[in-house]
């Protein structure tokens, strides 16, 4: 991975150095801003829209952008003043007609059913700190460990309850529900709110994974499909915040359009993720059963949506292993030791090995969402692997 790049603040301060609630201070997106922008402007704002963002592409950031455009006193032609009792009310999340829900899990130890309110401290201070953040990051932020979130029936229940009460300051209420994937089944509760909504009530679904939204929640809201962000527009952000030039475009380029991934980046000596695949290959194709059943215990210590995050990561090292064999001269987006992985890869795998591999890992990946065991699903999938190596 990179060299570690040492800069003259943390990364927990990059946001914090400036309004993170400005269209202007939003990565790239520059058309679904003017879209948003237009909405407001022509008094005809859809009163359900679901946010269907690429991972790390800023569908939270541009929520709370446009949230406080509109609840602003002070409109400028394309962005709020920043200034008002409005805006700086929404720059802290605690503006009283604007809403969040978000996955938690219950707290421990509480006799209590656990509610978004309950974790609104720590969603504050982690959303404020970045925008970009992913769920997995939120989840371990709050303690869930191996837990997955979810957004309960009565979670939901609090969202009916909130919007039938009254605006306190602005025109609008506005209820913004972040990772809406996470509303399953309990989210048919939402229907009757996302058909007849009370007057003035705005609600805001933001998600990555289109196939895991309700059908029934899909067909009511109006979707804003927000792409990657350009590496260009990323580079800019890096550079504006103090990394070195030389290291903005190669940063931009990695991160392929997650500006999350991209923070991180910045950051990272050493990425565990390759460590851990490079380990997991050499024990299956040097047939050390001994160091596979090691690795396969220690990794499934990971925690299910570790592991996911893991399959993820394999997904992509071999995804871009297919395309270095198939496409001449073609720039992976792998850091140097990521690309000499993908190079050792297509020196014993064959392309059609490659999609067996990517077909076992999308199915693992699907068998740990649904609950099988870690240690069980890892195992089975190294058996496996290593049944696809000797394949001839």
């Amino acid at each position: 991975m990179f060299k570690k790049i040492f800069l003259s603040f943390t990364l927990t301060h990059f946001f914090l150095l400036s309004s993170y609630m400005l269209f202007s201070e939003v990565i790239g997106q520059h058309e679904t801003k003017q879209h948003l922008l237009d909405l407001v402007k022509s008094g005809k704002i859809p009163h359900a829209q679901l946010f269907l963002e690429q991972q790390g592409a800023g569908g939270l950031a541009l929520a709370l952008a446009f949230s406080q455009y509109i609840v602003c006193e002070d409109k400028k032609e394309n962005d709020s003043c920043g200034v008002c009792s409005a805006c700086v009310k929404s720059a802290k999340l605690i503006h009283p007609d604007l809403q969040f829900t978000y996955p938690i899990v219950p707290k421990k130890p509480s006799p209590h059913v656990s509610l978004c309110k309950d974790y609104i401290q720590e969603w504050r201070t982690e959303i404020i700190k970045n925008p970009y953040i992913n769920e997995l990051e939120w989840l371990q932020s709050i303690g869930a460990e191996n837990r997955q979130g979810n957004i309960s029936a009565e979670v939901i229940r609090t969202i009916l309850r909130g919007v039938t009460l009254t605006t306190f300051e602005a025109d609008y209420k506005i209820q913004i529900i972040w990772m809406a994937e996470n509303l399953s089944k309990e989210g048919n509760i939402l229907l009757k709110l996302l058909e007849e909504p009370p007057e003035n009530t705005l609600l805001i679904l933001i998600a990555e994974n289109q196939e895991d939204i309700l059908p029934t929640i899909l067909s009511r809201c109006q979707i804003v499909k927000i792409n990657k962000i350009e590496d260009a527009a990323i580079s800019q952000a890096l550079l504006s915040k103090g990394v070195p030039q030389s290291n903005t475009m190669h940063i931009a380029y990695l991160a392929d359009g997650n500006f999350n991934e991209a923070l991180k980046l910045i950051d990272s000596e050493t990425d565990e993720s390759t460590k851990i695949l490079t380990h997991w290959l050499d024990f299956s194709i040097n047939k050390k059963p001994g160091e596979l059943l090691k690795w396969t215990e220690e990794t499934g210590k990971m925690g299910r949506e570790n592991l996911k995050s893991f399959f993820e990561y394999a997904t992509h090292i071999f995804r871009e292993a297919m395309l270095l064999l198939y496409i001449k001269d073609y720039t992976a987006r792998l850091s140097n030791h990521e690309l000499q992985l993908a190079n050792r890869i297509n020196k014993f795998l064959t392309y059609q090995k490659l999609e067996q591999l990517l077909q076992l890992i999308s199915k693992k990946h699907y068998e740990i969402e649904r609950n099988v065991s870690p240690k069980i699903a890892l195992m089975d999938m190294s058996l496996q692997m290593k049944n696809i190596i000797r394949s001839k």
